[in-house]
């Protein structure tokens, strides 16, 4: 009997195997930044927009004898702040945005420091902290206790005092972290104000 010879099957080519996929994936992977770049173009301004309002809102809510603020400057060690003016024109306080390392990461605050050196109030323009523990810094309770504090302020487990703030039960780090924070911007207020002087 005779062996019937069959053709050889046809190979792909390796170039083919490799480039083809490859080739697609790089025109994929193009048209996604592409589109990227062109949603980020159209949000920036929007984006932008939108935290100058609420760096607004958070400047009037921590100083609210404010009139107008000046525009952002930087301390020499690059802390953030910005002038408070009075009605009439005068330096009423300044608004310091400092930062503090919580349970849950950075904590950043607004802190207001009136011309007499106290703290008018805080805010925070980041905070994710632990849920139902960390998160009650947000609450006024402990907010409150910031104002009128001057100089540097530690945190007490049990009772708040003239240089204390009342730490929030089983939130420790997180007190400690916004209290460091506001002790960042009293320190900045002791360094312009001596300063100006």
């Amino acid at each position: 009997m005779e062996e019937k010879k069959t053709a050889p099957a046809k190979k792909e080519s390796g170039f083919k195997l490799i480039a083809v996929p490859a080739i697609v994936l790089l025109l994929i992977s193009g048209i996604a930044a592409l589109l990227l770049g062109l949603v980020n173009d159209v949000t920036k301004d929007v984006i932008a927009q939108r935290e100058k309002e609420e760096t607004a809102a958070a400047m009037r809510s921590v100083m609210a004898d404010a009139a107008t603020f000046s525009e952002e400057n930087a301390a020499d060690d690059g802390t953030r702040f910005y002038t408070a003016f009075a009605e009439d024109g005068t330096v009423c306080g300044y608004v310091f945005i400092t930062a503090g390392s919580g349970y849950g990461g950075e904590i950043r605050v607004m802190t207001g420091v009136g011309a007499d050196g106290a703290v008018t109030g805080i805010a925070f323009l980041s905070i994710d902290e632990t849920p139902g523990m960390g998160m009650k810094a947000q609450n006024d309770d402990f907010k409150h206790q910031y104002i009128g504090k001057e100089g540097q302020l530690g945190v007490s487990k049990t009772q708040a005092s003239d240089t204390e703030i009342r730490a929030i039960t089983g939130a420790t780090i997180t007190s400690k972290a916004v209290t460091g924070a506001v002790n960042d911007a009293l320190a900045c207020f002791a360094k312009i104000s001596g300063e100006a002087k």
